[in-house]
């Protein structure tokens, strides 16, 4: 069993970045007196430091450069570059990134009543939102993410100089390593005792125990709140800083550096890492939705993308433009064929573009460019659906989402939201989503949702306002007040003649609703 060493590469890279965090800028005292995360946000004036800040900055590159990493003309070269294998899905990954699958593939079976420890809800609860067992899932969470982060550290450290290992005739592929990284992250999900596998508190430095520390409040956070028994965009983005911080310590690579500085991590790699990683999580967050009822946090719930996301709405476009571009390209190459073999016919090639007018959407632009119909179809045996021309509007195309939500995260979306809300037109549970299906290419809606995330997600203090800051993911401002605000403790339940009771959030009916 491998254990964290101080000198790893991983401990390094980690230890480097929260030094020069600690050691200087504005409001780096707040994190003296605890190596616990902070909170910074509370007033609009928090808000503005945050807007301004270097954790914004990365944030919103971080989540920029997965989109820039589908679409890179560096993934051209592949068969399918745009496909994701769920049959494979380690393929893109790292050690600790396989490691940190293997777990969210443990964690989707917590709810399950068929295992032996599964935490299925509880029927006799009458709760428009919110079951009370997913506090024993959550606490089961808190539990055991220590393990889950350990060991993910360990898998980076122990095959950090996997390139120096490769010539060996003994060393194992780097398929059986990822196999065995995705099996010990399982391990930890599933065992209650966290030192089982793990190294003892007195075998970590507390630069270490600190790193930890940082990394589990993130991970705590993304999966909804244990007291409101809801889920939103702002549990979606601690998820987010966690794969940055991991990012920012160097493991999505196979070497040692870390995320930035002279060894940055590529797009490609952060991407394509993403986009695996991402499937597992909404598997884990789908089935908490779904089965314990999470309310939707916030005051947006339908009136945005979904109740529930943001981040892989995006992605998902992003994926589906790669498959776009791969096409185009394709299909360039097909017309120059037929030009070169048809020169001396003088046969052009000029098409028209049909533009249309779309609905009113600060989101959405004005109009776009319909890709004109008779260009030629696309051929290859690799994957069927890659004969096909999909603009936005195959969201509409209900055995196409069935068939391939698997490869396509957008579609997976659109087929989770049309699973819950089974029975209600789409144009009144999505509207925004509907509106976004008139769109003519994936360029328009990939740009469109990130400036949403940005807009609407990242700049909005009912989102942001229960960040918390460390030494990775860091705060540069000194925080309007000193201590943190109490969440609300009760949520939406059945009460005296099914009245609803909130927590003080007034109620956002959706528009189908009796």
């Amino acid at each position: 069993q491998s254990r964290l060493h101080p000198h790893s590469p991983t401990m390094k890279s980690a230890n480097d970045a929260t030094t020069s965090s600690i050691s200087g800028g504005k409001g780096s005292s707040a994190n003296d007196d605890s190596t616990s995360p902070k909170r910074y946000i509370y007033t609009q004036v928090d808000m503005e430091h945050f807007k301004h800040s270097s954790a914004h900055k990365e944030l919103l590159g971080f989540v920029s450069a997965m989109g820039k990493g589908l679409t890179s003309s560096n993934n051209t070269n592949s068969s399918s570059p745009h496909s994701y294998n769920n049959h494979a899905p380690l393929n893109d990954l790292s050690p600790a990134l396989a490691s940190l699958h293997g777990s969210l593939s443990c964690m989707s079976t917590w709810i399950d009543p068929n295992t032996t420890d599964g935490l299925p809800p509880d029927k006799e609860v009458k709760a428009r939102f919110g079951n009370p067992v997913f506090r024993t899932w959550h606490q089961r969470l808190t539990e055991r993410s220590g393990a889950i982060i350990k060991c993910l550290m360990e898998c980076h450290g122990k095959y950090v100089n996997y390139n120096n290992m490769e010539s060996s005739e003994t060393a194992p592929t780097k398929d059986e390593i990822l196999k065995e990284c995705s099996q010990l992250g399982y391990q930890a999900a599933s065992s209650s005792d966290d030192s089982s596998s793990t190294p003892t508190d007195h075998e970590i430095s507390s630069k270490e125990n600190e790193i930890i520390t940082e990394l589990r409040c993130y991970l705590h956070d993304a999966f909804g709140h244990p007291i409101r028994l809801d889920y939103g965009t702002g549990h979606e983005c601690s998820f987010i800083v966690f794969l940055l911080s991991l990012c920012k310590i160097g493991c999505f690579n196979w070497t040692g550096g870390a995320g930035g500085g002279a060894n940055p991590t590529s797009p490609e790699v952060i991407g394509h890492a993403s986009l695996a990683l991402l499937h597992a999580y909404l598997n884990v967050t789908r089935g908490l939705q779904r089965d314990y009822m999470l309310e939707p946090a916030g005051s947006h719930g339908v009136w945005g993308l979904d109740d529930y996301h943001c981040v892989p709405f995006y992605l998902g476009a992003c994926q589906m433009r790669a498959r776009e571009q791969w096409q185009q390209q394709r299909q360039q190459t097909e017309k120059k064929k037929k030009l070169e073999a048809k020169e001396s016919s003088g046969i052009g090639t000029d098409t028209d573009d049909d533009a249309r007018r779309l609905p009113d959407n600060p989101y959405l632009p004005e109009s776009t460019t319909v890709t004109d119909p008779s260009d030629p179809p696309i051929l290859d045996a690799t994957h069927a659906d890659n004969n096909d021309h999909w603009d936005p509007s195959i969201i509409h195309n209900r055995p196409n989402l069935e068939s391939y939500r698997g490869t396509y995260l957008y579609l997976s979306c659109i087929h989770f939201i049309q699973q819950i809300k089974p029975g209600v037109p789409f144009f009144e549970s999505s509207p925004m989503l509907n509106d976004i299906s008139h769109l003519g290419n994936w360029s328009k809606v990939m740009a469109g949702l990130l400036r949403l995330f940005e807009g609407e997600v990242l700049n909005k203090l009912p989102v942001v306002q229960h960040f918390v800051f460390g030494s990775i993911f860091k705060a540069n401002w000194t925080p309007s007040r000193k201590g943190p605000l109490e969440a609300p403790k009760r949520t939406f339940i059945g009460g005296p003649g099914g009245v609803e009771v909130t927590g003080g959030m007034p109620v956002t009916r959706a528009p189908w609703a009796k």
